[in-house]
């Protein structure tokens, strides 16, 4: 469980940097990736030594910031599409209006 958490983390890192780097496509890629991911790590029993529940736990805080970080502009490329297809279909509107009138 360790190793796949930190895995986890590792994965969620790049999903960080491409974001950073406005690769969308990659980040919508790499969330699947992790999305699986979870989902196996929630089948392993929990570990029941001591040091490796800390270390995992320590990794999951990591991972908790890094997604906090990454929120803001998952939000702001959100907001920026919706603009976009706002646009797009104005856009429409007014030539299919033009249209009509011909």
């Amino acid at each position: 469980m360790l190793k796949m958490t930190q895995q986890l983390l590792d994965l969620t890192k790049e999903i960080q940097l491409s974001a950073d780097a406005g690769a969308w496509d990659t980040v919508a890629k790499l969330q699947i990736t992790r999305e699986n991911l979870i989902k196996k790590i929630e089948q392993l029993p929990v570990p029941q030594d001591e040091k490796s529940s800390l270390e995992i736990e320590a990794l999951i805080i990591e991972i908790q910031k890094t997604d906090a970080a990454i929120m803001p502009k998952v939000i702001e490329q959100m907001r920026a599409l919706n603009e976009n297809r706002k646009q797009t279909n104005k856009g429409k509107k007014m030539t299919k209006a033009y249209q009509s009138t011909r």
